[in-house]
């Protein structure tokens, strides 16, 4: 049986088991239940979810749970614009129009490094406009890091959970006339440095062709911890 916004208190004990894998579900029931809609699948227990976040420009879904849960869950949307996130082994139970992407899930412990005394808390939304259209998720809830010139962001990094359970790691972008200069090494290297102490594990997303991403991520430690799926629904945007 599937019920909407219902068993919020479960789910979130639900997701606590596998926070890694739930990290956005966690952060969406604490910090975005006005702005997302839950719905569980419960026969007197959860077996899984799925999760529209209607707080950006484009809603995120996610869906999670048994490959009955998920089959379930996807028949029941009917979008024309959104972003679909499911594990990528369930890809084959979307039979609409998309375009798929697979998506490698990493994950690491913490670690000090060093700090950068040239990567800076960036809290105003004007400063990431040279890279992003819509930053105001990226200040307003993130915590974005970024190596600015005169006074723009060049490149960048955000926390965009950041919870005791586990950080999401997103949102890295380089300017592209400033790539292959190690401004993302750096900012990846202050933000681990900083995530120390403050959670126990990092968690990423990328897609699994982008390899310079992919070998960025290991220099800190990242490892594969599972495959995703995601997918453009009358959308155009590149994971």
């Amino acid at each position: 049986m599937i019920l909407k916004n219902q068993k919020l208190d479960e789910l979130e004990k639900y997701c606590f088991e596998d926070s890694i894998n739930n990290a956005f579900a966690l952060w969406d029931l604490r910090y975005e239940r006005s702005k997302t809609e839950f719905y569980v699948d419960w026969d007197g227990q959860i077996r899984g979810y799925m999760l529209v976040f209607n707080g950006s420009d484009v809603p995120s879904i996610i869906v999670n749970g048994s490959e009955g849960t998920v089959k379930m869950m996807l028949e029941t949307l009917s979008v024309e614009r959104a972003v679909i996130h499911l594990p990528y082994e369930y890809m084959h139970l979307w039979s609409k129009s998309g375009t798929m992407y697979r998506i490698e899930v990493m994950t690491a412990e913490p670690e000090f490094y060093s700090f950068d005394r040239n990567v800076v808390r960036i809290r105003d939304g004007e400063k990431l406009k040279s890279i992003f259209k819509n930053p105001e998720y990226l200040v307003d809830k993130a915590i974005t890091f970024g190596i600015l010139k005169e006074n723009l962001a060049v490149s960048v990094a955000s926390a965009l959970v950041h919870i005791p359970e586990v950080w999401v790691l997103g949102a890295v972008a380089t300017k592209k006339e400033f790539r292959n200069q190690g401004f993302a090494t750096r900012i990846v290297r202050h933000f681990m440095s900083y995530a120390k102490g403050k959670t126990d594990r990092v968690v990423l997303w990328v897609r699994s062709d982008n390899y310079p991403a992919i070998h960025l991520y290991e220099k800190f430690g990242f490892k594969k911890f599972r495959e995703d799926g995601w997918i453009n629904v009358g959308v155009n945007i590149i994971p």
